[in-house]
């Protein structure tokens, strides 16, 4: 048995997706019913994410729930989806600067490899053109320049441990209005299908 467990936010918890349940989910689903059909690779997908969470909160929750959930066979992979509530501006400062979420997840990344896990990284999915640089209803501010700086932080991470990274901010991008709920942050039905057919193309593949 295999393990792969999904750490994030709202993104990853997919509570904006009223079809499947979000991209985590989507995985989830598809690897039961291959295990059904053909009684082979029985793969366990958790989905360990919490709204609101930034890397902070990963950091005093990783540990101990990682390893808990880590497969007898050492067939482990474990997700990290975070930046859209860490790069989130709020009366004048970020709720984590770059340099903390750069060293939250290098605690993270560190202690996964040690104990024999695949890392993938997923970058940071953009906003609404329509929020961009303006206060939301929690009076947050995010914009594409950050969203752009986080996920260059991903990228040198990535390089720094030689993990893999899985880009969905491109495709996303790329028509993202249709991909996003009416807040302009989160991820629709259609979006969390996106998600879930570039990160199972890369993760499964």
């Amino acid at each position: 048995m295999a393990s792969i467990i999904c750490f994030g936010d709202s993104i990853t918890r997919g509570e904006s997706d009223a079809v499947y349940g979000g991209w985590a989910d989507r995985i989830k689903t598809r690897l039961i019913k291959q295990f059904l059909e053909t009684a082979k690779d029985r793969v366990s997908v958790f989905n360990m994410g919490i709204s609101g969470e930034t890397t902070d909160g990963l950091m005093q929750r990783f540990q101990s729930e990682f390893v808990t959930r880590l497969a007898d066979d050492k067939q482990n992979t474990v997700l990290f989806g975070y930046g859209a509530n860490d790069l989130a501006n709020q009366d004048g400062r970020f709720l984590v600067t770059i340099e903390s979420y750069i060293d939250n997840l290098s605690h993270c990344i560190e202690f996964a490899l040690e104990k024999g896990a695949s890392v993938v990284l997923i970058n940071i999915t953009p906003i609404a053109a329509h929020l961009d640089g303006i206060p939301n209803i929690n009076k947050r501010i995010r914009n594409d320049e950050t969203i752009r700086r986080y996920n260059q932080a991903l990228l040198n991470l990535s390089v720094k441990y030689s993990v893999e990274l899985i880009d969905v901010y491109t495709p996303f991008n790329a028509n993202k209005e249709t991909y996003l709920t009416a807040d302009g942050l989160h991820p629709n039905s259609a979006g969390h299908e996106l998600l879930y057919q570039v990160i199972s193309s890369s993760l499964l593949s």
